[in-house]
């Protein structure tokens, strides 16, 4: 009697803190002082100088875009920079290139062709046509003047809708390896990115919302896991003297659940995220990112 008293009391209280625990707030980051950087593993504001030291240690970086802010990719290209003059010679893998574009980018990075010929090889109004080159030129520009590499990591758009489709007679040996493959279980990524999909954009006729929200969702993890694969692959050929920034829509890179998350499972090297914030905001949940770049938000996007 005693022995089951103490099980049931156990059992109990365990419930109790458990409930209590399920009820407790994310820990949150009070920014209250202007940073240039924020550090979420030490909950510190950092300069530049500061930042650099902080990724000294580390040679794959993840930083996450928004796509349409300037100020951001100038504050980036800064960071190339600082990074070149710290002794690193810089490989920018980009998620809208892919492995394919090789050439075109080898020879961009070299000074070998101009920008008409860049622009034109990796089709920048055909892939890109939302998105104005000018925001992203001063990336590039740092790339190509401190004698760094430009690298394509992701799927085409071609090899993305045969996965959309299911259409597994169109695949190679590879590529139906690579989707048999993929990893659709993992529920913390699934309950982050899933909201995203409850619009569900142009449903296929016949199929139900959540048959288009899985369909959407195998193509998320299928865009994540190419460019976590193809970013360990670069990794494994870095030198001392090198990094590689993997550089990817905020959402493929927020709380290390979508590219971070692939690439460890390729990988035993260490990493760091660093996440873009507007110069406003005052609190983010930790885990968020290692760290934040803060920049100047314009007051309308797309512009």
């Amino acid at each position: 009697m005693k022995t089951i008293f103490s099980f049931t009391f156990i059992f109990f209280i365990s419930l109790f803190f458990n409930a209590c625990a399920d009820r407790q707030p994310l820990f949150i980051h009070s920014i209250k002082a202007d940073c240039s950087y924020y550090s979420l593993l030490s909950a510190q504001c950092l300069d530049q100088r500061e930042m650099i030291k902080r990724l000294r240690p580390y040679q794959v970086i993840f930083i996450g875009d928004h796509h349409t802010e300037d100020d951001l990719h100038k504050k980036i290209a800064e960071l190339i920079t600082a990074l070149s003059q710290d002794g690193f010679t810089i490989y920018l893998a980009n998620e809208w290139f892919y492995p394919s574009d090789y050439q075109t980018l080898e020879d961009f990075s070299n000074k070998t062709t101009d920008e008409t010929m860049f622009l034109k090889g990796i089709q920048w109004e055909k892939r890109l046509k939302n998105y104005r080159y000018e925001s992203f030129k001063p990336l590039y520009e740092s790339i190509r003047e401190n004698h760094g590499k430009l690298r394509g990591i992701n799927l085409t758009t071609a090899e993305r809708k045969i996965i959309s489709d299911q259409n597994l007679s169109s695949m190679d040996e590879a590529a139906r390896r690579f989707n048999t493959d993929l990893d659709l279980s993992v529920e913390p990524h699934q309950e982050f990115i899933m909201p995203y999909f409850s619009h569900c954009h142009a449903p296929k006729k016949h199929e139900s919302l959540q048959e288009c929200r899985q369909r959407m969702y195998r193509v998320q993890v299928a865009w994540d896991t190419k460019m976590a694969l193809e970013s360990s692959r670069l990794a494994k050929e870095l030198k001392k003297n090198e990094k590689l920034l993997v550089f990817a829509g905020s959402m493929h890179i927020e709380n290390k659940l979508g590219v971070p998350l692939r690439f460890a499972r390729f990988s035993t090297l260490p990493t760091l995220s660093i996440l873009p914030e507007s110069q406003h905001t005052k609190a983010v949940n930790n885990g968020y990112a290692d760290f934040l770049l803060f920049y100047e938000e314009k007051e309308s996007s797309n512009q």
